[in-house]
């Protein structure tokens, strides 16, 4: 499942990330690697995600969160 179906509060791991390598590069940039432990802090269907992250919170559109594949935690 993609990141953004994850609902509120919950923790997720992260899997893949379908994109080309700027995307793949900034995700990285951010701490969004496969096996980090993503937990949503708030989300909406229509504007931006923000995630806790390594300890940090980070804000990502929905167009950028479908492109990242979790698994539930």
């Amino acid at each position: 499942m993609s990141l953004s179906e994850i609902e509120l509060g919950k923790s997720a791991i992260v899997e893949s990330i379908i994109g080309g390598k700027n995307l793949r590069q900034k995700l990285v940039n951010l701490g969004l690697i496969p096996g980090a432990e993503v937990r949503v802090i708030r989300a909406n269907r229509l504007g931006p995600m923000v995630l806790s992250v390594q300890g940090s919170q980070i804000m990502i559109g929905q167009g950028m969160a479908k492109r990242i594949y979790v698994k539930g935690k």
